[in-house]
């Protein structure tokens, strides 16, 4: 009975505890801690030059490798 009474007080202490740590991150956050708009030109723009580099750059080393 007491080992059944101290895992129901586990239980208990750490749904309090969750439930705290949840309405502390929610409170915290903002409304850009959300995600980044994939529609927003500045992200898509971000992108672009990222997807940019990685491609001129495995083309110069395929060629560089090539061309070796």
């Amino acid at each position: 009975m007491n080992e059944e009474n101290n895992q129901n007080e586990e239980l208990e202490f750490n749904k309090r505890n969750r439930e705290d740590y949840e309405k502390l991150m929610k409170e915290s956050s903002t409304n850009k801690d959300i995600y980044w708009d994939k529609n927003n030109p500045v992200v898509k723009a971000i992108l672009l030059f990222i997807g940019l580099v990685i491609i001129i750059g495995s083309i110069y080393y395929i060629v560089k490798y090539m061309n070796h």
